[in-house]
């Protein structure tokens, strides 16, 4: 089964023991689902945040080859979308909220067009019910290339990256993936395995012949931010009938890290109300 981490009152449960406080099918939850090259942990000041301040338990979850699960030969949007459903199974949660980023917006809205009896209420964050291209380079082979037997430290690692990954934010978020093992650094995400899925990760199965649902949604997505348009909110309703919107200014495609006070308000209010 795929790691997870449960939050409630404003701190992390250690599933393993604490057996009384992850009997949370009696709560109202809200699962969080990371982008590509993420983990939960990457969302754990915002749950412990909105666990503090709301009767909510929230669950973040490593998706399939992310966060240090082991790995699998096979990637999809339709694997993982059976590693959540085995994980609420396990949980015994029947219908929780979701909000998911990125790749973690396309397994929600997925999720929730092929088994909306799990869904109460869908937040997806910056990203659109469409087909993306794939750049010529892909950052997944920057990744691959990188000689892990070189690197003795993270910054180490940063430094080589820096000449093909401009963006020194970029370089630390997919770095936070390199863990140090026996005294030699290797990748927690299955690189090989995601490189193979990339073209499945990046389209969105448009084709299926899938029923309108009527989940209350958000889509909440940066100002600046490329995934998500105008021009798409009409391909979101084909798919989500109850749909609003909110741009969060100032903000990229990461917007929960790069505005996060306004974000948190977004997301909250939303599900409060």
């Amino acid at each position: 089964m795929i790691n997870f981490q449960v939050y409630k009152n404003g701190v992390s449960i250690d599933c393993d023991y604490d057996y009384e406080a992850l009997k949370i099918f009696d709560f109202n939850t809200l699962f969080i689902f990371h982008g590509l090259f993420g983990k939960g942990k990457n969302w754990q000041t915002f749950s412990k945040l909105l666990t503090k301040n709301e009767e909510l338990i929230v669950i973040t979850v490593d998706l399939r080859n992310h966060g240090g699960n082991v790995f699998k030969k096979n990637h999809s949007y339709s694997l993982m979308m059976k590693d959540i459903i085995e994980l609420l199974n396990y949980l015994k949660i029947k219908k929780t909220n979701i909000l998911g980023h990125s790749m973690g917006g396309k397994l929600a809205m997925l999720l929730a067009l092929n088994h909306h009896e799990y869904v109460n209420k869908l937040i997806v964050a910056d990203i659109a019910p469409v087909n993306y291209p794939i750049e010529k380079q892909n950052i997944v082979d920057k990744l691959i290339d990188l000689n892990l037997d070189m690197i003795r430290s993270r910054n180490e690692a940063d430094e080589l990256l820096s000449s093909s990954i401009k963006e020194k934010f970029i370089r630390s978020f997919l770095i936070q993936n390199l863990q140090l093992h026996e005294n030699k650094y290797r990748w927690s995400i299955n690189l090989l395995a995601i490189k193979e899925a990339m073209n499945d990760l990046r389209s969105f199965p448009s084709s299926e012949k899938f029923e309108v649902v009527n989940n209350k949604t958000l889509c909440v997505y940066g100002q600046n931010s490329d995934y998500v348009s105008k021009e798409n909110f009409h391909i979101f309703k084909n798919f989500l009938s109850n749909i609003s919107f909110s741009e969060i200014k100032n903000a990229g495609h990461y917007l929960h890290v790069e505005q996060p006070k306004e974000f948190y308000n977004t997301v909250r209010n939303f599900l409060i109300n």
